[in-house]
């Protein structure tokens, strides 16, 4: 299941990544995020509810006790300290 939230984390973050970096950007601010930056982006409001394609893979992920375990089983699918362009 770890594997398929991971997936369902980085799709998400293909989808959302590239209007939270132009906002960024018009509101004068770096492209670039930190690796913690983008894991609670994703995590946020539903993102990976609309944009996972994993139903099963986030019912599982939603019930996971706390907030730090949630993030926790994201963590590893973003590999990389900043994300920008």
């Amino acid at each position: 299941m770890k594997e398929r939230i991971e997936k369902m984390a980085l799709r998400t973050w293909d989808i959302i990544g590239g209007d939270i970096l132009t906002c960024l950007e018009e509101a004068g601010k770096s492209a670039v995020m930190k690796r913690n930056e983008v894991i609670e982006m994703v995590c946020d409001s539903g993102y990976m509810q609309m944009y996972g394609q994993d139903k099963e893979a986030y019912d599982y992920w939603n019930k996971l006790p706390n907030w730090e375990a949630k993030m926790d089983a994201v963590k590893d699918a973003f590999l990389f300290k900043t994300y920008g362009w």
